[in-house]
């Protein structure tokens, strides 16, 4: 469906220490399969030109389960947060030009149609970022989407380093982002980590851009279940259930 060259970059690097198993996160089974192989699946669909896995936690396990995919794995060595992660790929994409499509690789729900529309989005309004949000009324630890008295994105700030105010925003952060090349590693390169977890948040790279003049682009997916990410036994049952309902023939 691209024009331009696409990227997909997904962080599975994670060690997934709330769920209570000796796997990495994105090896642990959902009905039958490795959580990551749903997300490399959507991928697929979107015909990028080249996809890559950012691995650590087992990284050697992760890289044998998928070897018979045609996929460019680059490690992050110490997890030093989501922004950190992503720019291990710097090297790799040295010679690469276009989009990146940053995704987790414990989202195992997102659909491929939703990402096309990002995309679509991405390109129709000439970002050089955009992001996948989500509105509603729900208690959740999402990162916030916070915007200015004209609605135009300024930030987003993660939920533990949310004032109490700015927990009360309804649009939240799914993770998932539409990148220039140009900008990416640039952005990257540019944040700090003042933050209570002291990380590199990618999400850091989204302010950069909107700093420096380039206006942060959005798309609002009204599907919660979408953008469910694996960091509890209570998330693995519930999208276990629901990749159940998705199967069920319709009446």
């Amino acid at each position: 469906m691209q024009e331009q060259d696409l990227a997909v970059l997904i962080l599975a690097a994670g060690k997934g220490t709330r769920m209570e198993n000796s796997l990495a996160k994105v090896l642990i089974p959902i009905a039958g399969k490795p959580t990551l192989e749903f997300v490399l699946d959507t991928a697929e669909r979107l015909n990028p030109t080249r996809v890559i896995v950012v691995v650590g936690h087992q990284a050697d396990r992760v890289q044998k389960i998928f070897s018979n995919r045609d996929l460019e794995f680059v490690l992050q060595k110490e997890q030093l947060g989501t922004g950190h992660a992503a720019r291990q790929a710097e090297h790799t994409l040295t010679n690469f030009e276009g989009q990146i499509l940053v995704l987790c690789g414990d989202m195992p729900l997102i659909k491929s149609e939703t990402l096309e529309s990002l995309l679509r989005r991405h390109k129709e309004v000439g970002a050089k970022c955009s992001v996948l949000t989500l509105k509603g009324k729900v208690n959740n630890d999402f990162g916030r989407i916070i915007r200015d008295a004209n609605g135009s994105f300024l930030r987003i700030v993660e939920y533990r380093d949310a004032s109490p105010q700015e927990k009360n925003v309804d649009e939240f952060n799914s993770g998932v982002y539409c990148f220039d090349k140009s900008l990416f590693f640039k952005a990257l390169c540019s944040i700090g980590d003042s933050n209570i977890q002291k990380e590199y948040y990618l999400t850091d790279a989204l302010e950069y851009s909107v700093n420096i003049g380039c206006p942060v682009a959005s798309l609002e997916t009204e599907d919660t279940d979408e953008i469910i990410g694996i960091n509890t036994l209570n998330d693995l049952k519930r999208v276990e259930q629901l990749l159940k309902n998705r199967c069920l023939p319709q009446k």
